[in-house]
């Protein structure tokens, strides 16, 4: 009678499915998780994975192939992370140059939790050679319509850089893009009251390429900027020397996103192409000597990013008296 009850019980097990009382030992019992490619793109590494029933998350360990090798299902990784996503992932990793230099290979490996808290075994390895590749910059930052970076701790030598920005939210390929040898840039043009994503990324030397892109940084722009906009409100000031006398007057302006200014004081009624042109940038305003008791004119344009002129602004009379 007991082997009858014995017998009936299998069976009843058979028609449910046979689930197992193992307890959460056997990783068979929730599902099934394996690795089926790594590749490396610079410093970023790319994982796709298939999976057997539903996840609490996925955790992708990895490690030098020397350091993992021999330890069977107990793995310790000095390097792992986390993910929801049911079918790949992608994570950016900085130590990937060394590697490289090194002629490292790294080894990949796969779990996950199941539904009632346990995890699957390990499944791996897939072991992957490291290749050089060109590093992207770093401290990357926007402040007061500037974009600043650097490479200065970075193992490949940059030979020039670009920078792309455009509307928050846009999709790289489709921003307006600056090409620089400097470390940093002022060469967007920004409108006042928009916000603005930038990335960066660096062109190496011997054969590597561009590096991936660094980015986004956000960045609210205040002012509008390179939108070759004619300076506007000019001033004029009388400069005296120590006695007082009146020798010559000063100029100033809104530069309205402008760096550059082309500017004459010519006769009154003269035009300002018969004057000599003279150039400034923002680090200063312009002092002209002129003869007392005498009409003059002042005119001024922006020299703009492209070497595009706006059109004069004046005149502005000036008689410095005496």
């Amino acid at each position: 009678m007991k082997k009858l009850l014995l017998l009936l019980s299998c069976v009843s097990l058979v028609l449910q499915g046979c689930s197992s009382d193992s307890n959460g030992d056997d990783s068979s019992t929730c599902g099934t998780v394996s690795l089926t490619s790594v590749s490396q793109n610079g410093n970023t590494l790319n994982f796709n994975y298939q999976s057997q029933n539903a996840f609490n998350y996925y955790e992708i360990g990895y490690d030098q192939t020397t350091s993992v090798a021999g330890q069977g299902n107990d793995l310790f990784f000095n390097y792992s992370f986390t993910t929801t996503n049911a079918s790949n992932a992608s994570i950016d990793d900085e130590n990937l140059s060394f590697y490289a230099e090194n002629n490292q290979t790294l080894s990949f490996y796969i779990r996950a939790q199941c539904t009632n808290g346990d995890l699957t075994d390990w499944q791996g390895p897939i072991v992957l050679s490291i290749d050089d590749f060109c590093e992207k910059p770093y401290d990357f930052s926007v402040q007061n319509g500037t974009a600043y970076w650097s490479t200065y701790y970075n193992q490949t030598n940059a030979s020039y850089f670009q920078l792309q920005y455009g509307n928050q939210g846009f999709q790289i390929g489709n921003g307006e893009v600056i090409t620089t040898n400097d470390e940093s840039t002022s060469d967007a043009a920004l409108v006042s009251g928009n916000t603005y994503d930038f990335y960066v990324r660096s062109f190496c030397t011997n054969n590597l390429g561009f590096s991936n892109w660094e980015g986004p940084v956000t960045y609210y722009a205040e002012n509008d900027q390179n939108l070759c906009n004619a300076p506007s409100n000019i001033t004029t000031e009388v400069e005296r020397n120590g006695f007082g006398e009146a020798i010559g007057a000063v100029f100033r302006w809104d530069y309205n996103g402008e760096t550059n200014f082309e500017h004459v004081v010519v006769l009154n009624n003269y035009s300002p192409d018969s004057g000599t042109i003279y150039t400034s940038d923002t680090g200063g305003w312009p002092l002209y000597t002129l003869t007392q008791n005498t009409n003059y004119d002042f005119y001024i344009r922006s020299v703009c990013l492209d070497g595009a002129r706006t059109e004069w602004v004046g005149p502005i009379d000036i008689n410095i008296g005496s």
